[in-house]
């Protein structure tokens, strides 16, 4: 079987959009099928940004070409509003959403007021609707729709889409990272608490200085977060800093980029980990974490819903009862051997090579029922 896995802009193990990708290909590949994953480049656009109408006429007018050559090809949401007979019959179609924007329109983002006078500025909403054309018609035209988690399937039924059509395919590690955290020794210290992530509103930048004040009157006042990988709508370190207060300021370590190779060491001096966000696709970062052995305490959203151990979900915004549950953990240390070691148990259910096997057979049987006219539309 021969599948490609398209992506606009740049394929990079760096970027989360692409990092999937470029995972399940490679777990693809060691059950036999032959794979690429695609960017800009590959379909005749300049490696960097372009525009969405752009990158959409690209991409159709490479699949008109060149569908045919794959069993299976995988896109974006929004990338492909074109009617489904102008490409290969016998190639399965499957539109897959990063992070699906209809959950803008539920979940409510804390915002301070520079970024929410700025989003009105921009009209982000009224952007953000327009794109839902674009869209539907990409759904509506796909053989089959893959989420990565409940939320979202949900979502899409609400909206119309055939529950039948709709598969979940979580993200997962690959089993010689998942070694790798296991071996990388820990670090005894201070109370840290890591986050693995981009420093934005959507992850919950506005929550962290709260959650600092809030273990302060717990009894936790010298507990320290460390922020991986927050280079994103704020590059800079002193950018971060201004969230929080200057009494404050010291109990936080930033790391705007990393390796991925280097993100067991990066947490191994941390005991638990912290994932305050609003909306995700997934929430690989949180996965991570619970890969290095940190029980994770995470809002109970679209994204990590189904991962994150029952006993550490936390309601959208509850930042007293997230402070207490992280509290708990810096304070019991049973407890927090407790819940690594089952956080750990629960990543293991998350190895790329055990979810490939199930996408391969997935796969297989959907374009069986494609050629056979049983598929459901």
């Amino acid at each position: 079987m021969k599948i490609a896995l398209f992506s606009p802009g740049i394929i990079s193990p760096k970027f989360g959009a692409t990092k999937n990708r470029i995972e399940l290909a490679e777990a693809l590949t060691k059950l036999g099928w032959q794979t690429s994953v695609m960017g800009n480049l590959d379909i005749g656009l300049p490696n960097r940004n372009v525009e969405k109408s752009t990158y959409r006429e690209a991409f159709k007018t490479y699949l008109i070409k060149n569908a045919h050559l794959y069993d299976v090809v995988l896109y974006e949401y929004d990338t492909l509003p074109y009617n489904r007979t102008l490409f290969s019959k016998g190639t399965l179609f499957v539109a897959r959403p990063a992070l699906l924007s209809y959950h803008f329109d539920e979940i409510r983002i804390p915002l301070n007021l520079k970024s929410y006078i700025s989003a009105l500025i921009r009209q982000s909403a009224k952007k953000r609707r327009k794109n839902y054309n674009y869209i539907e018609l990409t759904l509506s035209q796909s053989d089959l729709i893959q989420v990565q988690n409940t939320e979202d399937k949900k979502c899409l039924i609400k909206k119309g889409h055939p529950e039948d059509k709709i598969i979940i395919i979580p993200n997962g590690i690959l089993p010689e990272k998942l070694e790798l955290f296991k071996r990388t020794p820990k670090i005894s210290g201070t109370k840290k608490i890591a986050f693995v992530g981009t420093f934005d509103f959507r992850k919950g930048a506005l929550d962290f200085p709260i959650l600092l004040k809030l273990l302060s009157r717990l009894g936790n006042p010298n507990a320290k977060i460390k922020l991986l990988g927050t280079k994103g709508l704020y590059s800079t370190q002193q950018q971060i800093l201004g969230f929080f207060p200057k009494k404050l300021q010291h109990l936080i370590e930033i790391h705007p980029t990393f390796e991925p190779s280097e993100l067991p060491a990066l947490l191994s001096d941390c005991q638990v980990g912290v994932f305050p966000s609003y909306l995700e696709s997934f929430g690989y970062g949180a996965l991570e974490m619970m890969a290095a052995g940190l029980p994770v305490v995470g809002y109970d959203t679209p994204g990590p819903c189904d991962f994150l151990l029952p006993e550490l979900k936390v309601p959208a915004g509850n930042t007293l009862l997230m402070a207490q549950k992280l509290n708990k953990l810096l304070n019991e240390p049973a407890y927090l051997e407790k819940m690594g070691i089952q956080a750990q148990k629960q990543v293991d259910k998350y190895n790329w090579d055990t979810i490939a096997l199930e996408v391969s057979k997935t796969y297989e049987y959907r374009k069986s029922q494609l050629i056979n006219g049983s598929l459901v539309k």
